[in-house]
């Protein structure tokens, strides 16, 4: 149509330049020529003769002339054109299209169409109206992932600024709601985690490594413990519960205490201090009978003493529990006299004793010398020496011409001498001579 025009109106220019009028025809054009038939057209030719006309049906019309004759009696036949050319932009959907929105066809702006008049997809590299992104690629690690979505945490893609992303709402997993991935102190209790409370406080319930604190992780948990060296051994200053070592705990702590039995009672094996008793420690404990005396390990104990044997008592006597004196009888009628050595052998002794003389039970007396050699100051088979010089009641040769060795502790066997017994001048020779200084 727009090649009919252009000529029909190059045509009426040239005649109206030419200033000549057509031969035989009217310069008019017949209305009837130009009515419009079933879609067509006829336009008359400005030439007497008979023009080809093209109609927008694309079939044959009649000729007509400018006086509205028939240039001929026969009609003409022309070439038929539709007016339209099928192109991509023209607003129609033409065969090979999947679209045509004229101008809009960009792909862009919310468009769905794009400029090759082809349907917007995710991944052509253009931004339809139901896309966030359009990056033209398939790599779900940057900022548009699948389905051309905006990257965001929780679309299980790992993305710009994420550490992770599993597309979940579980905050106790290894990837939390905001993506990043978790670690001990993030204030979320994790597989493997025993607590996490978020911080870096060692002394606390819950230990930066994400640990329950307790007694033996060498961390004092404040409030709690007292201590904590990270062991079990008990016999230092940090007890296995994370207490302090101190006496009265019934551990003994190595170098520090000689004992701790628990209890608060001085007189036992072990004291209040935590220590082991002592002959000198002014207390009766451990297995004295009396303060610092008495028992196995301490001295005996004076007279008036606590005593639970004669072997407890200096006097080597236990009466009722008291170290008591042992006390010899002596003869009513032995008057005091002043009696050497050899008066004492010669006139009680030597006539008496010959028994002795040969070395019988271990002693040997057969001289004023060898009895106060083997005697004085000579510990007998009991508790007591055979002569304390001066000192009648702890010697035990005279409880023995007497008849009272078995008064005497340890006083074993029979009086002397044996098979007989000393006249009271005898008996009172050798109690004077002990009472003189056994000289």
């Amino acid at each position: 149509m727009r090649t009919l025009l252009l000529s029909l109106s190059l045509g009426l220019m040239m005649s109206a330049c030419s200033g000549e009028p057509n031969a035989g025809t009217d310069s008019t054009v017949d209305s009837n020529s130009a009515t419009s038939e079933a879609g067509s057209t006829t336009v008359e030719a400005s030439s007497g003769g008979p023009t080809t006309g093209t109609s927008t049906t694309g079939e044959p019309t009649t000729g007509m002339s400018t006086t509205g004759e028939p240039t001929s009696g026969e009609p003409t036949t022309g070439v038929e054109s539709t007016g339209t050319l099928d192109a991509c932009g023209d607003a129609q959907i033409d065969p090979g299209e999947e679209c045509d929105n004229g101008m809009l066809n960009n792909g862009m702006n919310g468009s769905i169409c794009k400029i090759d008049c082809q349907l917007n997809s995710c991944g052509d590299g253009y931004l339809a109206m139901n896309e966030d992104c359009d990056d033209a690629n398939a790599d779900d690690t940057d900022s548009c992932v699948a389905g051309c979505k905006t990257a965001s945490c929780g679309d299980g893609f790992v993305g710009p600024g994420e550490g992770c992303d599993d597309g979940n709402q579980n905050d106790d997993d290894a990837c939390s709601n905001s993506c990043v991935g978790a670690s001990c102190g993030d204030g979320m209790v994790q597989a493997g985690e025993a607590c996490d409370d978020g911080n870096a406080i060692e002394t606390d319930a819950c230990l930066a490594s994400c640990a329950a604190a307790s007694c033996g992780d060498k961390i004092v948990q404040a409030g709690v413990e007292a201590c904590d060296d990270g062991n079990a051994v008990d016999t230092d200053a940090c007890l296995k519960n994370c207490e302090l070592a101190k006496c009265g705990d019934k551990v003994v702590q190595a170098g520090v205490e000689g004992c701790d039995d628990g209890n608060q009672i001085d007189a036992d094996g072990c004291s209040n201090a935590c220590k082991l008793p002592t002959c000198s420690d002014n207390a009766k404990n451990g297995a004295e009978t009396d303060v610092d005396c008495g028992g196995a390990n301490c001295p005996d104990c004076a007279l008036g003493k606590k005593c639970s044997a004669n072997n407890d008592c200096t006097s080597g006597l236990c009466k009722v529990g008291v170290c008591s004196a042992v006390t010899l009888t002596l003869p009513p009628n032995c008057a005091a006299a002043n009696v050497t050595a050899n008066q004492a052998y010669m006139g009680a002794v030597m006539n008496s004793c010959g028994c002795h003389a040969g070395g019988a039970g271990g002693l040997t007396i057969n001289s004023a010398a060898t009895l106060k050699v083997n005697t004085v100051n000579i510990d007998s088979s009991a508790m007591m020496k055979h002569v304390t010089p001066s000192n009648v009641d702890q010697s035990y040769l005279l409880y023995k011409i007497l008849n009272q060795h078995l008064n005497v502790p340890g006083g074993n066997g029979g009086s002397m001498p044996q098979g007989g017994m000393l006249t009271d001048a005898q008996k009172c020779l050798l109690i004077n001579w002990v009472k003189g200084g056994a000289l």
